[in-house]
C-alpha cells in the first residue's frame, strides 16, 4: 500500500495537466480526470473475484507473489507515463496488483481464530492505513525532487514493490484452510456460494459496505483538488492531512481496537463509526487549515479505524470458510464499482461546485449509519471447521 500510495497525489493533479494529451478532444475535464482515477477500479472489479478464487484453489502465497511482480511492472511503466492514456495503462497494471488485497484478507482470516479475527483484521487495516499515511506525502516529495516528472516516483514505487516481493518469497509461508478444498465440482461451488449469500445479515453488510465506499470515494478522488482550490495549500501540505488520518486510523486499528472489540463488539463499534464519519465528510469544504481541518481529520481517522476491522470481521464470520477468498473478492468488487463510477461523478460535480461531492457523500452515509442499527451477528461461521493450518513453502 505504500508503493501504491505514492502515486495518489500525482494521479489526481497531473491528470488535470495531461487532459490535452487525450486523443478525444472536447470532453469535460472533470470527466477525464475521473476516468483516469477510475481505471484502476475497473481492473479491480474484473480481477478481484478471480484472484480470490485463484487463491482458494492454488494457495494465497503464489497469488501474492504474482501480483507483487505485476506491481513492479506497473510502477516502471508509470515512471515513463507522459500522456493521459499512458498513465491510465500504468495505473491499470498497478491496480490489478492492488486487487491482491482480497488475498491478504483471506490469508489473515485463514491464519487466525474466530475469536481473534477482529484484532487480526485490525492489523492488516493498520498496514493499509500506514501505506496511505506515508505514501502520498512521500509521493509529493518525489515528484518535487523529480522536477515534476514521474520517473523518480515510479522507480521508487517499483523498488518498494520489489521489497514486498522478496519478503513474500523468503519469509511468508503458505496458509491454507483445510475446508478450502471441500468443493471440487462446479455444482458444489454454486451450492457454497448460495449458502454464503443466505447467511443471516451478510447481504445487509455488503450493501452497507458498498454505499459507504460510494460516499467515501467522493473525498478520495477530489481531496487534492480541494486542497488547491479551497484550502489554498500545495499537494505536500494536503498530504500531511492524510498523514493525520492515517496515524489516527493506524493507532485505532493497531492498538485501540484490541481493547474496544472484546468489550463492545463489532456491531456497536460499526454504529459509532458511521455516525462519526457522515458529519466529517460534510464539514471538509467549509473548514480551513489548520486546527479545524486537523480536528475533523482525526475524527474521520477514528471512524475509519473502527469501521474497517469491524466490517471485515463481520463479513468473514458470515462467509463460509471454504469461500472466504471469493467473498472478500466480492467485497473488493463492490469497492471497485464505487471507485469506477464515483470518481467520474465526483470530479464532474467538483467542477460545478467544490463542495458538491461532499454534500453527496454526507447524504449517502445516512444509509449505513441507519442500517448499522439493524445488523445482527452473522451465523454462517463454523468454528469447528475453521481451524487454520500453516504449511511450508
Amino acid at each position: 500500500m505504500l508503493s501504491f500510495g505514492t502515486i495518489i497525489p500525482d494521479v489526481q493533479l497531473r491528470a488535470e495537466r495531461l487532459v490535452p494529451t487525450f486523443p478525444i478532444p472536447g470532453l469535460d475535464a472533470g470527466l477525464l480526470i475521473g476516468l483516469t482515477i477510475a481505471v484502476y477500479s475497473l481492473v479491480q472489479f474484473v480481477c478481484a473475484p478471480w484472484l480470490g478464487r485463484l487463491s482458494d484453489q492454488r494457495g494465497r502465497r503464489v497469488v501474492l507473489l504474482f501480483t507483487s511482480a505485476a506491481a513492479i511492472v506497473g510502477a516502471v511503466v508509470y515512471a515513463f507515463s507522459h500522456t493521459l492514456p499512458h498513465m491510465m495503462l500504468a495505473s491499470a497494471i498497478m491496480w490489478f496488483s492492488a486487487a491482491n488485497l482480497v488475498v491478504a484478507y483471506a490469508y489473515v482470516a485463514d491464519s487466525s481464530t474466530p475469536e481473534d479475527r477482529g484484532k487480526s483484521m485490525g492489523l492488516i487495516g493498520m498496514a493499509f492505513g500506514l501505506g496511505f499515511m506515508f505514501g502520498p506525502p512521500a509521493g509529493s516529495f518525489l515528484v518535487k525532487w523529480g522536477g515534476g516528472e514521474p520517473f523518480l516516483l515510479g522507480m521508487v514505487s517499483a523498488g518498494l514493490a520489489l521489497v514486498n516481493l522478496l519478503f513474500i518469497f523468503f519469509f511468508l509461508p503458505e496458509v491454507r484452510n483445510p475446508s478450502a478444498k471441500a468443493s471440487t465440482s462446479t455444482g458444489q461451488r454454486f451450492q457454497l456460494m448460495a449458502r454464503a449469500f443466505r447467511s443471516p445479515g451478510l447481504g445487509v453488510l455488503l450493501a452497507m459496505f458498498f454505499v459507504a465506499n460510494v460516499a467515501f470515494v467522493n473525498l478520495e478522488s477530489t481531496f487534492f483538488r480541494l486542497g488547491e482550490v479551497v484550502y489554498r495549500i500545495d499537494q505536500t501540505q494536503t498530504s500531511l492531512v492524510l498523514v493525520v488520518v492515517g496515524i489516527t486510523g493506524a493507532a485505532v486499528q493497531g492498538g485501540l481496537i484490541r481493547l474496544l472489540m472484546p468489550r463492545f463488539g463489532e456491531i456497536r463499534l460499526l454504529r459509532t463509526a458511521y455516525l462519526a464519519q457522515a458529519p466529517c465528510l460534510l464539514a471538509f469544504p467549509y473548514i480551513m487549515p489548520w486546527f479545524p481541518l486537523l480536528a475533523v481529520s482525526v475524527l474521520l481517522g477514528i471512524g475509519s479505524g473502527l469501521v474497517q476491522p469491524s466490517m471485515t470481521s463481520l463479513i468473514s464470520k458470515g462467509a463460509p470458510p471454504d469461500l472466504r477468498g471469493e467473498i472478500f473478492g466480492v467485497t473488493q468488487s463492490l469497492g471497485a464499482i464505487a471507485r469506477m463510477v464515483m470518481p467520474i461523478v465526483a470530479n464532474v460535480l467538483f467542477n460545478r461546485h467544490p463542495a458538491a461531492p461532499y454534500w453527496l457523500a454526507a447524504g449517502l452515509f445516512v444509509f449505513p449509519a441507519i442500517a448499522a442499527w439493524f445488523v445482527t451477528m452473522p451465523t454462517a461461521e463454523q468454528d469447528a471447521e475453521d481451524a487454520p493450518t500453516v504449511v511450508g513453502h
